[in-house]
């Protein structure tokens, strides 16, 4: 990631942060929903949209595109502040929250599920939960909710955009086959390498 490249509107981005020094940023559930609680209010202050994200114990990922008038640099140094005052203040921590502004990568499109599929195994590769719908703190499992609608009478899933359609059967899919999960390991390192690791 270079900083000097701007973040442009309607484009797809991987963005990811962890503590300074590696150390925990959210010590409790109370800070896993408060984080998740203020970057929903940011993301309508700053029109950005956050369609997938993994809330670790020392870092966080997630994928995020600025709507136009948006601000993705904004949203993400307010949503940092916040983490760090409320940390700070609950945990008697002194310094820096994080190791540094947040960074991102830009995403294809074509590369959208397996960015977001590395998102949400993050998790499971911690050995935090076997299944990537156990952990609390990302929204695969919301992702995977199938409910009625109401007007049509017909079974939805929980994200309608066409763009993730199919996403959690195929990450399940992926899960449930080696050859396919070591294929998936194999392609998705060309965008991974270089990223934070927990």
């Amino acid at each position: 990631m270079d900083r000097k490249e701007g973040i442009e509107d309607n484009r797809f981005y991987h963005v990811y942060n962890r503590g300074n020094d590696r150390e925990r940023i959210f010590g409790d559930e109370s800070d896993y929903e408060a984080f998740l609680k203020k970057m929903d209010l940011l993301m309508v202050r700053y029109s950005v949209s956050v369609p997938i994200y993994c809330l670790m114990p020392n870092h966080y990922h997630m994928i995020a595109m600025q709507n136009p008038g948006g601000s993705l640099s904004t949203m993400m140094g307010a949503l940092a502040t916040s983490a760090a005052k409320r940390y700070n203040l609950k945990y008697g921590h002194i310094g820096h929250l994080f190791q540094g502004p947040f960074r991102f990568k830009f995403v294809l499109e074509d590369a959208l599920w397996d960015v977001a599929g590395y998102i949400h195994l993050n998790p499971v590769k911690a050995r935090l939960v076997s299944e990537p719908e156990d952990w609390k703190f990302s929204n695969f499992a919301q992702m995977k909710v199938t409910f009625i609608d109401d007007q049509s009478g017909k079974k939805v899933t929980f994200n309608e955009d066409a763009l993730w359609k199919g996403y959690p059967a195929w990450l399940t899919k992926l899960l449930a086959n080696e050859r396919l999960e070591k294929a998936y390991w194999e392609r998705v390192q060309t965008h991974v390498k270089g990223l934070l690791h927990p």
